[in-house]
């Protein structure tokens, strides 16, 4: 993570903001929830996002950073002086965009309305910045999301969620249709010839946990 001081004349936004180099005047950025009293902030490809100070020291990553007294600054995360997400860190505009949507739901509303992709982005920042209780809200929220066994495959090797490939082949393992070349090509070469083979094994013997036991080697 980069940590450089943006530009002094940038002013001071008063929610998430949507602050596009160079233009000196605040665009509150369309479809993202806005707070009323953001203090920690951000800076991703030239844009400005506020987010309060209690949801930011729910991260593991963030509160070990500013208490540390060899790494906290009491000018950093300011207005003048955001913390700073550059190029390199391969975080992107829209995928802070989706985080700070998903951030600012309670328990009990629905979800933001976010493309799977959305809510993939936002999932990789939860994790990466270590705010456990977003994880595990949008993990679950996926998971009521995508039934798919293809798509829940690849979200799981995408997004590092194991415990998922397994139960999705079993899925390809019971079903009545044959795969097809364009389903091996999703799949891989390894898993396609496991699930294909697996698949003539079990029509003699149709046993859920046969089906468990050989997808967990190629999971």
């Amino acid at each position: 993570m980069s940590q450089v001081p943006s530009r002094p004349s940038s002013p001071k936004p008063q929610s998430i903001l949507n602050l596009e180099e160079p233009n000196s005047g605040v665009d509150m950025t369309p479809g993202v929830t806005h707070f009323v009293e953001p203090i920690i902030f951000f800076k991703v490809q030239g844009v400005i996002f506020g987010l309060p100070r209690s949801r930011v020291l729910k991260s593991g990553f963030f509160r070990g950073m500013m208490e540390s007294p060899h790494l906290g600054d009491s000018k950093e995360g300011t207005a003048e002086h955001p913390i700073v997400f550059d190029d390199r860190t391969g975080i992107a505009k829209a995928d802070m965009q989706s985080f700070c949507a998903v951030l600012d739901v309670r328990a009990f509303e629905p979800g933001p309305t976010l493309s799977v992709a959305e809510w993939a982005s936002a999932y990789r920042l939860s994790k990466m910045w270590e705010f456990e209780q977003v994880h595990n809200y949008i993990c679950k929220y996926l998971d009521e999301l995508v039934k798919d066994p293809f798509e829940r495959i690849e979200l799981a090797d995408c997004l590092g969620l194991k415990e998922w490939v397994a139960p999705a082949l079993v899925q390809l393992c019971m079903r009545d249709a044959p795969l097809t070349a364009s389903e091996g090509a999703r799949l891989g070469i390894d898993r396609f010839a496991n699930v294909c083979r697996t698949r003539e094994t079990g029509r003699t013997l149709y046993d859920l946990n046969f089906y468990e036991g050989q997808m967990k080697s190629v999971a």
